[in-house]
């Protein structure tokens, strides 16, 4: 053990201050030794072993690792919670020392490195919090009767505001699409949301709830003394190469406030149709879809499914200095030079079908409808694709074919959706094995409900990920669209205005090259893109 970590010797009590006095009894009491954190170093690699945010929340300090032994300076060394937590992250023993809370404090300033993210801690935020400091008044109150001043001097606070920039550094070093912030009565819940998949992550003390939700809230520009009703809000943050978009919503719940922060990493997002990971039959559908003249293209999925991704990649394709390119969401995702994105506002009575109706009076080539909801929205969009427009949009179906049931459904007249429907494709995301751990096996062949029509042995060689550090033990890095994609040929367009059963539109898209989300998905299995367990996960049977 490095020089500092000893047993305590003989002192003068009347010769130390009130707080050295303390740390001695404390040592006394408990056996374990005091240290002077002032006096001793600690290297780089031995604050890797715990993350600011946990060492913050913990009041701990990491100072050295010795084989699995790891040596951490702590306020109070019989908090069992925290050395359980600390032996299951370090995977390593814990060997407690004691030490002030300010010394802690203090060496936690120093070692830990401030993180390069522009809004949260650079002077935009500064000039928020100066700019909340003259707004509230001392005697200030939420809706609840809470302090305001003291919420807001607390989370102006080094720790706070550290322990957030972390939470969202660590969510971006792990590709998390979502940061969920969850508070019960006992502890601060964290997760993430990695590769469509909700992750726990060591949860936070309880008593930071408020000063975290304000920190994050005046980040975003939202309103702290509201704390009944949802908020929504978002901010921006450069982390070196990167540049990040959240959306923020807040929620009231039973224990306070529940945070999401949706993460639009615009660095990673691929706008390249070919870069999807589509299957060649899907890639040649979008392709023909996108060179039409006029037309309507319905992508379909459930929430996260990626369908703003291949919108705006479509967008992206037909992005060109002699075309006229409209936006109309809610809200605008990404933001894309050489588009006119328009934000929808209901409040205001700005809500899809009036931004469409007035998009349409600026002679636009191509307009994308974040999501069709209504008759209203859908009626102006096919009027427009009927008369010389691309129209781009998605709806919630469950696969290609019910896009069409669906419209007829929303009262809108065959004619219509023969005359303008060019594609309608189902999306799914399913979870990309790692290249750097992927391992071979053999399954029977009846095991997988479809796997008999791609191969005829008995056996076949299929891939799992072992898991590794790159993926972080999971054998899952990154994802890969799923596809379902119905072209609308004349037969089609024929048995629309026939108002033919699903079923017949089905079997005969099947008969002429279309694959379901399940045979999409097989394929993909088999060129070893994805596991079986992911085939099972995201797609139907058919």
């Amino acid at each position: 053990m490095k020089e500092g970590i000893k047993k305590p010797k003989a002192v003068d009590l009347q010769e130390v201050s009130e707080e050295q006095r303390e740390l001695i009894a404390v040592s006394e009491d408990s056996g374990f030794p005091p240290i002077n954190l002032a006096k001793y170093k600690v290297d780089t690699d031995v604050l890797k072993a715990v993350p600011e945010h946990l060492a913050r929340s913990y009041r701990i300090m990491p100072l050295a690792k010795m084989g699995m032994v790891l040596t951490v300076a702590m306020v109070d060394p019989f908090e069992v919670f925290v050395l359980d937590n600390l032996k299951i992250i370090t995977k390593c023993n814990i060997q407690p020392v004691v030490a002030t809370a300010p010394q802690i404090k203090k060496s936690q300033d120093d070692y830990y490195s401030s993180l390069v993210i522009d809004l949260l801690i650079g002077e935009e935020t500064l000039k928020k919090d100066r700019e909340l400091e003259l707004i509230w008044k001392p005697a200030a109150v939420d809706e609840e009767g809470l302090d305001i001043k003291e919420i807001i001097r607390v989370s102006q606070d080094a720790a706070i505001v550290n322990m957030v920039n972390n939470i969202v550094k660590d969510a971006i070093d792990l590709r998390a699409s979502d940061i969920h912030i969850e508070p019960y009565s006992d502890v601060l819940r964290l997760r993430f949301r990695i590769d469509g998949i909700m992750q726990e992550r060591t949860p936070l003390f309880r008593e930071n709830t408020a000063a975290i939700i304000a920190r994050i809230k005046i980040v975003s520009g939202l309103d702290i003394t509201i704390r009944r009703t949802p908020q929504d809000g978002r901010f921006s943050l450069k982390l070196k190469d990167k540049e990040v978009d959240f959306r923020v919503s807040i929620l009231p719940v039973h224990f306070g406030e529940k945070a999401v922060l949706r993460i639009l990493d615009k660095t990673s997002m691929s706008m390249d149709l070919g870069r999807l990971g589509f299957s060649t039959y899907a890639l040649e559908a979008f392709t023909e879809a996108a060179s039409k003249p006029y037309g309507m293209i319905l992508l379909t999925g459930p929430t996260g499914s990626g369908k703003s991704t291949t919108l705006y990649s479509i967008m992206g394709r037909l992005n060109t200095p002699h075309k006229h390119l409209v936006t109309v969401e809610d809200p605008v995702e990404y933001q894309m030079k050489g588009l006119t994105q328009i934000q929808v506002k209901p409040d205001i009575g700005l809500n899809f079908a009036a931004a469409l109706r007035a998009v349409l009076r600026q002679s636009p080539d191509v307009i994308m409808v974040g999501e069709i909801r209504d008759y209203e929205t859908v009626d102006i969009a096919m009027k427009a694709a009927l008369t010389g427009h691309i129209i781009l949009s998605t709806l919630h179906t469950n696969d290609a074919p019910s896009a069409i049931v669906r419209l007829m459904d929303m009262k809108v007249e065959p004619f219509l959706i023969a005359s303008t429907l060019i594609l309608v494709a189902a999306q799914r995301l399913a979870r990309k094995i790692c290249v750097k751990c992927k391992e071979p096996y053999e399954v029977p062949t009846g095991s997988i409900a479809g796997l008999s029509a791609f191969v005829l042995e008995k056996n076949v060689v299929l891939y799992r990920g072992a898991g590794c550090d790159a993926c972080n033990k999971s054998g899952y890095l990154g994802r890969v669209a799923v596809v379902e994609a119905l072209s609308v040929d004349d037969v089609v367009r024929q048995m629309i205005l026939k108002r033919a059963p699903l079923d017949e539109i089905r079997a005969y898209a099947r008969a002429h090259g279309m694959r379901t989300l399940r045979e999409d998905a097989i394929e993909k299995a088999l060129k070893g893109e994805i596991a079986v367990e992911e085939i099972m996960r995201v797609t139907p049977e058919g």
